[in-house]
């Protein structure tokens, strides 16, 4: 009996901790969000230095926006997916006017990838650098 409450004191102290130290992951900032896919987008996507700055705000805009969508979608997983569908698409009209076209062809391309990953269990090699 004394060996049964000993094991779950242990398991539920193990829970506690791992639960803290979830609550204690930072979650990126938008601008860090922004910089980040901006950064990602020099480097694939050959911007000039005209193109990388309005790309840049661009990036902080929509991180901006994609950040209240998921505030206002209180864990409403397919509301979230809905509001960021046509955000994606607004932010992508944008995109469209400062890429060239084969920017932009190689923009979705990279995405398109970039969300089979995810969905596949990758996250886009965070933790990987």
């Amino acid at each position: 009996m004394g060996n049964k409450l000993v094991v779950i004191a242990l398991l539920m102290m193990s829970l506690i901790a791992c639960n803290t130290n979830g609550q204690q992951r930072k979650r990126a900032s938008a601008e860090d969000m922004a910089k980040h896919q901006t950064e990602m987008m020099e480097k694939s996507l050959d911007l000039s230095s005209e193109q990388s700055k309005t790309v840049s705000e661009l990036n902080l805009k929509y991180a901006e926006k994609f950040k209240k969508i998921k505030e206002e979608a209180g864990g409403d997983r397919e509301k979230m997916r809905t509001l960021r569908g046509e955000l994606l698409n607004k932010k992508n009209d944008e995109l469209k006017e400062v890429l060239s076209e084969e920017q932009f062809e190689k923009y979705i391309k990279l995405e398109e990838e970039r969300a089979k990953e995810m969905r596949n269990g990758r996250r886009g090699g965070r933790g990987e650098r």
